[in-house]
């Protein structure tokens, strides 16, 4: 027997599954051995990325900020900049995808070679393809019995700007910037017509002495910003997501010596990313059968993930913190540098659990006046209430960490605290099957009996029961018009077998 089944088309960009890559950044400083390195951070920006067959090729720069004490007993700074690409193999990709690449700095060292240092830092890569996909879906026809379930299909469309930020504030007077260390947290994303409006907060770090003094300061300022990335696909209150990171940074400083202040004038370059969900029902075929055959179905998944709900939370966290180095009485803090936080988040009913790491360096001078450094670490661990969080649901977290400070209560220990700034973003995902073919079999036989019964299962309802019957559905319902569905399991269904005229 042949069927005409109807057949629609569906087109959208899927996302991929993500995937990692790895590559390692190298940069030397030429007459450095003489140095004792105290600390070094990393920050890394994106250049491009490009999508060829089977694999992903992405670029950037990644800056070295080193900090390191002198034969002399003087704390100095130096900053390095990189170039990198790297090649990620992936089976499924081809030219018609784009690419998001989102890097982050795993681990950097700093070892003598000869008369130089070199610097070393392990550059991870979560990549997630963008993948324009047509699906062509039973949707009815003649001679099939199709069963239409909603099906939540997503339009993802990936978008990026820059914005540039000025800041100008006082602080005490200083004689010499030595180093400073910034980090970009997006707060809220909100989508209007073509564009989505993001707004969050850069944290600078600024490391400095003070005139006429070998001691460091530290000096920390929250600055706020508000941008807008272009998104064509972009509608008012659609589902959005978006990333800051720093890509420039100026620092200059002036100094009145008579009202012993310094003016610094900050003045960033932001790198913004950004995601427009366009989510849509589609009525698809689930599930479908030529009543009185056979039949072979084909059929394909469909998933769909975005966002439904984003919040903010703030938390302050205390404790006593991992150090990499001793610390004892004789020795005198004087400085945070380059601090930082790693966060994730997981989900469960009616709450969300945070949890990551606080970092930073911690400059002082031990009982000769030497200086030095010790990392500390402070684990975190916390839920936010959140009503509509499901346990199982995915979450994505960005976080800033800010006014960091470190004192020593017992010898040997640090005790550290710093206030949290997060932003969560909840996803709502499925994952749906939809018939793409269907062809009739061999024909089913009919009962001899001229009165059959079928006797159900609990929690069938019609279209589970025309199935099994091979009936169609409208056919089911009109001779069976007082069942009620989905049944119980104690009812009892007559079949009755129309008599043929003999020949």
């Amino acid at each position: 027997m042949s069927v005409s089944g109807k057949y629609e088309k569906c087109t959208y960009i899927a996302v991929g599954r993500p995937f990692a890559a790895q590559t390692i950044v190298e940069c030397r400083l030429a007459d450095w051995s003489d140095n004792t390195v105290l600390a070094v951070d990393a920050r890394t920006v994106l250049g491009g990325a490009e999508v060829l067959s089977g694999e992903v090729r992405y670029g950037g720069r990644l800056y070295f900020t080193v900090l390191a004490a002198t034969p002399e007993g003087s704390v100095i700074g130096a900053e390095r900049g990189a170039e990198f690409t790297h090649k990620a193999e992936c089976e499924s990709a081809a030219p018609a995808q784009t690419a998001d690449v989102r890097l982050c700095v795993e681990k950097v060292e700093a070892k003598k070679d000869g008369r130089a240092i070199v610097l070393t830092a392990i550059l991870s890569a979560e990549i997630t393809l963008f993948v324009p996909a047509e699906l062509s879906y039973l949707s009815g026809g003649d001679g099939v019995a199709v069963d239409l379930r909603p099906v939540r299909v997503t339009r993802v469309h990936a978008c990026r700007g820059e914005a540039e930020i000025e800041e100008e504030f006082d602080t005490e007077y200083v004689g010499d910037v030595i180093a400073h260390s910034e980090r970009a947290c997006v707060q809220r994303v909100t989508a209007s017509a073509g564009a989505l409006d993001v707004s969050g907060e850069i944290c600078l770090g600024i490391l400095a002495k003070r005139e006429g003094e070998s001691d460091t300061v530290s000096y920390e300022r929250l600055i706020p910003f508000r941008a807008e990335i272009p998104c064509d696909e972009a509608s008012q209150g659609c589902g959005c997501s978006a990333e800051a990171v720093v890509r420039s940074v100026n620092i200059s400083a002036s100094c009145d010596e008579d009202k012993n202040r310094c003016r610094i004038l900050a003045e960033f370059t932001l790198g913004l990313s950004g995601r427009a969900y366009r989510g849509e029902t589609v009525y698809m075929g689930a599930d479908a059968f030529c009543p009185g055959y056979e039949s072979v179905l084909e059929r394909t998944a469909v998933e769909s993930c975005e966002p439904v709900a984003a919040f903010s939370a703030a938390e302050r966290i205390s404790g006593t913190a991992a150090i990499s180095e001793k610390v004892d009485f004789a020795c005198s803090l004087q400085a945070i540098a380059f601090g930082g936080v790693r966060a994730a988040a997981s989900a469960s009913d009616g709450e969300v659990i945070a949890e990551g790491v606080v970092s930073a360096t911690v400059l002082m001078k031990d009982g000769d006046g030497v200086p030095s450094g010790t990392e500390l670490s402070l684990p975190f661990s916390f839920p936010v209430r959140c009503d509509r969080a499901k346990a199982g649901q995915r979450v994505a977290v960005s976080a800033l960490a800010c006014g960091i400070s470190a004192r020593q209560k017992k010898e040997g220990e640090l005790e550290a605290e710093c206030a949290l700034k997060l932003y969560f973003t909840l996803y709502e995902s499925s994952r749906t099957e939809a018939v793409t073919r269907i062809e009739a079999g061999a024909a089913v036989p009919e009962s001899a009996a001229a009165v059959s019964v079928y006797i159900p299962a609990a929690g069938d309802g019609l279209w589970d029961v025309a199935k099994k019957l091979k009936k169609p559905p409208e056919e089911v319902r009109r001779t069976n018009a007082e069942l009620e569905f989905p049944l119980t399991g104690g009812e009892r269904i007559v079949i009755y077998r129309r008599k043929q005229a003999d020949l």
